[in-house]
């Protein structure tokens, strides 16, 4: 059996006599479930790093072999708060409930200031009734562990989405988001396409070259129709080389010995361009592209090269954005 790709921690001491587990493997959620906070506690602490969400009953157990306690939410909530505080990590948390129980509102409104009150932008909404809501639930914890992981690699790659805000468009920065978090949280993206994704890199890259056209580097002649850019004549170009435009007619940058690129960079644009056909003039793959990369993948079954094609382009990135304002300020 496959890995699911969530797993919560559920404490309730009643049977699941709402399908909430049903629901829960539907939406590739795992759930581990207690009857009792100080089991379900223990298995928090030995386990951390395993759970994206936790779970309650408004009116559980606190011990095992003890009766419901009214007080069970507080109690729990407070833990709660030193186990993240010594993890530095907090997990989303959600109450599952009838809401029968005495003072169930006033105990909602208490338990749900503070970070909780914070975080309900990206965790969700605090109460789901057993009655309704259970789907709801499971789309709340899976949009969290989404924001989660997406946050996480921002907070790893600021500078580069920093630029990519500025320069790029949604579309490219939500494919190197794809990228960064398969590379970081693989067991989470089993069905990760490389053939696919090293398209991908190419397109975010033919985005760069436009930002270098729209601030006045790279010349209309030189990257070719819009949409069909030529992504081998620009990184020629870039990197201070003569590009044959048409008619007789060569375009360079600057005098023999200048350039846009660097040679690292240089070099490092010409490894994502180059698959099979180092002349390749579009953003997709030709045939042969596609099969060498594919032969790789079935052979290896490593995503090791496309990956480090994207901390490439990271860089190349990088570089682009804190030498963008002398480009511009050079071009006019």
């Amino acid at each position: 059996m496959k890995k699911k790709n969530y797993s919560i921690l559920w404490i309730d001491e009643e049977p699941d006599n709402i399908g909430f587990i049903d629901q829960c493997n539907r939406m590739d959620i795992d759930v581990f479930k207690h009857n009792s906070w100080d089991r379900a506690k223990t298995t928090l602490e030995n386990r951390f790093d395993s759970f994206s969400a936790i779970v309650l009953d408004a009116y559980c157990v606190l011990n095992a072999g003890e009766p419901a306690d009214p007080n069970f939410l507080y109690q729990v909530v407070r833990e709660l708060s030193v186990i993240f505080a010594q993890h530095e990590e907090s997990l989303p948390w959600y109450v599952l409930s009838s809401g029968t129980m005495p003072d169930f509102d006033k105990t909602m409104i208490r338990i749900g200031m503070g970070e909780r009150e914070e975080m309900e932008k990206e965790w969700g909404r605090l109460y789901y009734r057993k009655s309704s809501d259970i789907e709801d639930l499971c789309r709340s914890i899976r949009h969290a562990v989404t924001l989660k992981k997406d946050n996480k690699v921002r907070s790893l790659y600021h500078d580069v989405f920093d630029i990519m805000d500025k320069y790029f468009p949604p579309d490219a920065k939500q494919t190197m988001m794809n990228i960064l978090t398969a590379l970081h949280f693989p067991e989470e993206n089993r069905n990760f396409d490389a053939v696919l994704y090293y398209t991908q890199l190419r397109r975010i890259l033919e985005h760069l070259f436009r930002a270098l056209n729209k601030i006045g580097i790279l010349p209309d002649a030189v990257m070719g129709p819009s949409d069909r850019i030529n992504l081998a004549n620009s990184s020629l170009y870039l990197a201070g080389r003569d590009v044959y435009i048409g008619q007789g007619k060569n375009l360079r940058y600057g005098r023999p010995g200048q350039y846009v690129f660097p040679p690292v960079i240089s070099q490092l644009v010409k490894s994502i361009l180059y698959v099979a056909n180092k002349n390749s003039h579009t953003v997709e793959l030709d045939a042969q592209g596609r099969t060498i990369i594919q032969d790789y993948y079935n052979s290896l079954h490593s995503n090791n090269m496309l990956f480090g094609y994207a901390l490439h382009l990271c860089d190349v990135i990088i570089w682009f954005g804190r030498n963008a304002y002398r480009l511009e300020k050079r071009s006019n």
